[in-house]
């Protein structure tokens, strides 16, 4: 009877340090989505970054590992990242943690969603549907609203259920139609070629163009030589080309001039090899 006895205090021991050690899932509320935002696209374009900004209120992190939408034929969750003053842009593999406690904010220029290959290019008005794969809080469904080709997003301020602080006094701002040294960040995409592109800053004057250029398959992609126009017809100025200059073997940089605020024309001309060149276009905004 002892035998018997002591073997089922052996086998239930061991059930509980299995239940014990097992993963725990996330409240879904500890996870809250909001502030999801894309911009229009040209026609024809198959790429299309997504923003938002994603809030943890549990007590534990948690990561975004994957996310999907009918409206690409996939969806990456990217890095951005700055090295000597170059953009770079990986897919997170690994997923994106939000720490406890904590608010992560995908907006244009840093980590944001990629939607690769549009079954129709997005369109101002609107709304996305998106499926976050978190790994603890499970799916959560999103609605990314489309702005305009030149959207700065909404302003991100996060709902909270803490009771609202006595207001401070209100902070110096500057007038609105001072100039921002933000930098303005989009993709442009062709069937054979993609291209990050970073205009630098984002107002009329003097800019930096840094663009860096993946095949079809997002890779890093070398090619012969790159060249940028600018235009901007709606206030007649004409185009203006420059060749870029290369400064790694996927990157290139050009210095030009925005004359005028508004709507621009941004033109690639890639020359892939000898007698085979592809341009790419898309409008940018210039404050």
């Amino acid at each position: 009877m002892f035998e018997k006895s002591g073997t089922i205090a052996v086998i239930l021991a061991a059930i509980m340090a299995f239940v014990g050690s097992a993963p725990t899932l996330a409240d879904p509320s500890d996870i809250l989505v909001s502030q999801g935002w894309s911009r229009a696209t040209p026609k024809g374009a198959k790429v299309a970054g997504g923003y938002l900004a994603i809030e943890n209120r549990g007590t534990a992190p948690d990561s975004l590992l994957s996310a999907s939408s009918p409206a690409a034929a996939k969806v990456e969750i990217h890095q951005m990242t700055m090295q000597d003053g170059i953009m770079t842009m990986r897919p997170l593999d690994q997923g994106l943690t939000i720490p406890p406690d904590g608010i992560v904010t995908l907006a244009p220029g840093g980590n944001h969603i990629m939607f690769i290959g549009l079954t129709a290019p997005f369109e101002e008005g609107q709304r996305i549907p998106v499926s976050l794969n978190f790994q603890r809080a499970g799916t959560i469904e999103a609605t990314f609203d489309v702005g305009s080709v030149g959207a700065k997003g909404p302003r991100l301020q996060i709902a909270s259920t803490e009771p609202t602080p006595p207001a401070a006094p209100p902070p110096k701002t500057t007038s609105a139609s001072a100039p921002t040294d933000e930098p303005f960040f989009t993709h442009l995409c062709g069937t054979r070629v993609m291209a990050d592109v970073t205009v630098t800053p984002g107002r009329s004057g003097p800019v930096e163009v840094l663009v860096q250029l993946y095949d079809g398959d997002e890779q890093p992609l070398t090619v012969d030589a790159l060249s940028v126009t600018l235009a901007n017809p709606d206030k007649d100025i004409a185009p203006v080309t420059a060749s870029a200059e290369r400064i790694a073997a996927d990157k290139w940089r050009v210095s030009m001039t925005t004359a005028a605020s508004g709507k621009w024309s941004l033109a690639l001309g890639i020359d892939m090899k000898k007698d085979d060149r592809i341009d790419i276009a898309a409008p940018i905004l210039i404050e």
